[in-house]
């Protein structure tokens, strides 16, 4: 039996919009361990999309939900792609494989989570082959270059509020066409400060640019468009000592600390979960079962 171990992946932030200096996108984030998607060949379902190769069928062991802000559709149709592409014994690069389900048209961050784990920054993409700012669903560009990648250091926290809300399809389009503002602290805080400090592993630097973040770039727009529970939360997680973020448009709401037994102390005052980051990116299982 063939089966895909995937994750899930934090982002922390697209990085410019504006294009200024002739790019667009470029990403930063993390990988995790939890929630995951892992599927296997099977006869449970047939795919709905084009994957590069053929498979009988597959079965989902593990999932988690859409449109929370931790990157499914990347990682579910990236899961599958590989399981077509081991089933056949063919071995593609996960960048081919992104490419053949058109994924990675935005941020990276998803694509490269599943082939590296760990601590990812992109570069985004020429204007030569993406002419405007777009979300990944209205993209066809490739995935973009990847600059950096180093292991993540600390435990996650994440916390997905009930009433937080779900921006995708046309209601994600129209965000990014909003006016764009602080895009060049943005970077700066990105590769002066918290690109630094998970290299050091110096946690107190690492929050405290992650709450400068939030009010900076494309993610300034992504907070404003979330609920007052998410925001409320983001307060809340503040006043006990812990910068926190939104990754992608939300509502999941995270921070990172030093111990599991840290994250569950947060997760006793606020519910949520703790998980491991994942350092090692998505994996394929034979078995004899």
């Amino acid at each position: 039996m063939l089966k895909i171990i995937g994750l899930s992946r934090i982002h922390i932030s697209l990085l410019d919009l504006e294009g200024k200096y002739g790019r667009f996108d470029g990403g930063v984030g993390v990988a995790l361990k939890y929630p995951r998607i892992v599927v296997r060949i099977g006869d449970c379902k047939k795919p709905d999309f084009e994957l590069p190769f053929p498979i009988p069928g597959y079965c989902i062991e593990e999932d988690y939900e859409e449109h929370v802000g931790l990157g499914h559709t990347t990682q579910f149709k990236l899961s599958l792609a590989k399981l077509s592409s081991e089933f056949n014994m063919k071995n593609l690069d996960v960048v081919e494989l992104a490419k053949s389900v058109k994924r990675g048209g935005t941020s990276g961050i998803g694509v490269y989570a599943f082939k590296y784990g760990g601590f990812i920054v992109d570069g985004g993409h020429s204007k030569k082959v993406k002419k405007e700012p777009l979300p990944s669903d209205f993209s066809v560009a490739p995935p973009p270059p990847l600059i950096a990648r180093y292991n993540f250091p600390w435990y996650v926290y994440v916390n997905i509020p009930t009433k937080g809300r779900r921006v995708f399809g046309k209601e994600e389009l129209e965000a990014f066409k909003r006016e764009v503002k602080g895009t060049d602290e943005l970077i700066r805080i990105v590769f002066m400060k918290l690109l630094p400090s998970v290299v050091e592993r110096d946690l107190e630097e690492a929050l405290e640019a992650i709450g400068l973040i939030q009010n900076l770039g494309f993610k300034r727009i992504e907070v404003e468009m979330q609920s007052e529970e998410v925001k409320e939360l983001m307060k809340r997680l503040s006043l006990k000592g812990f910068y926190s973020g939104i990754s992608s448009f939300g509502p999941a709401v995270y921070t990172f600390v030093n111990s599991r037994s840290e994250g569950e102390e947060l997760v006793s005052t606020f519910g949520g979960f703790i998980t491991e980051p994942n350092n090692e990116g998505a994996k394929a299982i034979w078995s004899k079962d």
